[in-house]
């Protein structure tokens, strides 16, 4: 478990591979390269180089993995997976029919990069992509592991990658949290968020250091709020749905239509919508776009689970839809909406269902989901985040009505 100097929980576990032994170091064109026992080929030395030897000795002499069911840096091509990105390290395995299949893929990076967002998200979507049941992120001091959880379609956090033949037969030890760390106190956000900026610190509420940080603060005392399980939302009929439970924290993997992969912590909210049991969940993460890579904003996410699909109804970017006036913070929303693959819909439209099944969140061209005084921690006990929280989730039911209708259309 990874803990800040603030004491702020992550889920990550503490690593430590400074023992493990790395291979032999032979000189070429005039730089040290590792004989790499895998690939059985020199390779140059970098840190992060270092860490995946280290972590390809662990496989093979303490997991007891086959050499010949490991592959290294091979493309995700060779998986049938249209990407030229490569995978760091894959895990095989033999199946029924006799091919050789995905089980593990282990991503390393170097010791000087945080693992934040950004990098569990790459690991999952790897995951996604090559079907394998287990992942293990690190940088040779930080980790975390994974394994799908078929039953509930997500990813749980493990205490470690098991052994190769624990592997086979899906065994693994959940990962337990503990106790919630204390929140950290409202006059102290800012600086908090300053000093993590700075100092490149993964940050468990996942936020963008390019957010302006009068609205990376609000971002960061709602997510927090989000994730502290000790204040519920009370359960009842909140006009468009009904509070079955407030299911606490899950670790969950959603798309978008974009094709994006998120992983994260997501707070989920159990509800009965018109007689069907659904799951609907927040979360608050970074978000960009592969035309501008370099430019990440943070996003409010509300997902939805039902019988067809899991997916992102919402994305809420608060760079964009969050104005601070004071300590106030009014969240809007532009209305722009993608059906699938089909490209976008038309806001006109969405306004007209929005008319008819919630009107009261339509203000002129764009539609307001409420207002927080940032003059305190919020919790899921609090009167204007629970009216935030039901806004976003009748707002997200409603675009998902308007998406069937523009797909039959």
């Amino acid at each position: 478990m990874y803990e800040s100097e603030k004491g702020k929980e992550q889920d990550l576990m503490k690593a430590n591979y400074e023992d493990l032994k790395l291979p032999k170091i032979y000189k070429r064109d005039g730089r040290d390269c590792y004989l790499d026992g895998v690939r059985q080929k020199l390779i140059f030395i970098t840190p992060e180089e270092t860490v995946r030897q280290k972590i390809l000795y662990y496989l093979v002499n303490n997991l007891q993995v086959p050499k010949d069911m490991i592959t290294v840096e091979e493309h995700l091509s060779h998986y049938n997976v249209s990407s030229r990105r490569r995978a760091d390290i894959v895990i095989l395995k033999m199946t029924k029919e006799g091919a050789l299949a995905p089980m593990a893929v282990v991503e390393c990076k170097a010791p000087n990069v945080p693992l934040g967002g950004k990098e569990v998200d790459q690991m999952v979507d790897y995951c996604n992509k090559l079907e394998a049941d287990y992942g293990w992120l690190t940088n040779g001091y930080d980790q975390t592991v994974i394994k799908y959880n078929e039953k509930d379609n997500v990813y749980d956090i493990i205490e470690e990658l098991p052994d190769y033949k624990d592997m086979l037969k899906g065994d693994f030890v959940l990962y337990e949290r503990g106790e919630l760390p204390e929140r950290i106190p409202f006059d102290e956000l800012e600086t908090y968020l300053t000093e993590a900026f700075e100092d490149g610190q993964p940050l468990m509420s996942d936020i963008s250091n390019q957010t302006p940080m009068e609205i990376a603060v609000a971002a960061f005392n709602l997510c927090e709020g989000l994730l502290d399980t000790r204040k519920k939302m009370p359960v009842g009929d909140y006009g468009m749905f009904k509070l079955i439970e407030d299911y606490g924290v899950r670790m969950l993997s959603y798309g978008n239509a974009a094709g994006g992969t998120f992983y994260g912590p997501y707070r989920s909210f159990l509800i009965d919508l018109n007689g069907s049991t659904e799951f609907v969940s927040l979360n608050v993460t970074t978000y960009g776009r592969t035309e501008k890579p370099d430019k990440v904003k943070t996003c409010l996410a509300v997902a939805i689970d039902n019988e067809k699909d899991s997916h992102h109804a919402l994305q809420l970017v608060f760079d964009d839809n969050v104005v601070v006036t004071g300590n106030r913070c009014d969240f809007y929303h532009h209305g722009r909406i993608a059906v699938g693959n089909r490209g976008s819909g038309k806001i006109d439209e969405l306004r007209m269902f929005v008319e008819e099944r919630y009107p009261q969140i339509i203000s002129g061209k764009r539609f307001f989901l409420g207002s927080l005084v940032n003059d305190r921690l919020w919790g899921m006990d609090d009167p204007e985040v629970i009216k935030l929280v039901v806004n976003l989730i009748s707002y997200a039911l409603v675009r998902d009505e308007y998406r069937e209708y523009a797909k039959k259309r």
